[in-house]
């Protein structure tokens, strides 16, 4: 049943495909094209069937391939740039104001709020814990190391180290 559904599917379609096409000239001198000739009018049929098949050898694609692959070859290299010197940024500390007013179990929002950023930061995985150290270091007006640990977003524990110079 399907192989007759597919039969007569397929001289449907292929049914428009096979029309003729006719070419005639109307009383106003246009040339006019169409799938039945009007009548009383003398009509051409035209042959829509393509002429024939363009062979290709490749030689273009090939002239083509070579041409490129000669200029690959004679462009120059660009120079790499040298490596752009990293900034200095100024230490910044954490002024004991600021220190007496962390607490453990404060979220990492808060400390970002009151201390700001810090000079160095590390980022490490423990059992699915990340743990983060935030390093502010001293300077000249106040000579002490402070390291806030915080595990899942919140202070587990804070430090600070006296360092002299």
């Amino acid at each position: 049943m399907r192989m007759v559904i597919a039969l007569c599917a397929a001289a449907f379609v292929s049914g428009p495909l096979a029309a003729q096409t006719y070419k005639w000239v109307d009383e106003r001198g246009i040339t006019n094209y169409g799938e039945k000739p009007p009548p009383g009018r003398r009509a051409q049929t035209i042959d829509t069937q393509p002429g024939g098949t363009i062979e290709s050898s490749g030689v273009p694609q090939k002239k083509y391939e070579a041409d490129m692959r000669r200029r690959e070859e004679a462009a120059p290299l660009p120079t790499p740039l040298p490596a752009p010197a990293p900034l200095a940024t100024a230490v910044r500390g954490m002024e004991f104001n600021t220190f007496i007013r962390l607490q453990r179990g404060m979220t990492e929002g808060e400390l970002l709020l009151r201390a700001g950023a810090p000079d160095y930061s590390t980022v490490e995985n423990f059992r699915d814990d990340i743990v983060k150290s935030f390093y502010y270091y001293p300077t000249v007006g106040n000579p002490f190391l402070t390291v806030v640990t915080l595990r899942s977003g919140r202070i587990a524990d804070i430090e600070r180290t006296r360092k002299i110079y």
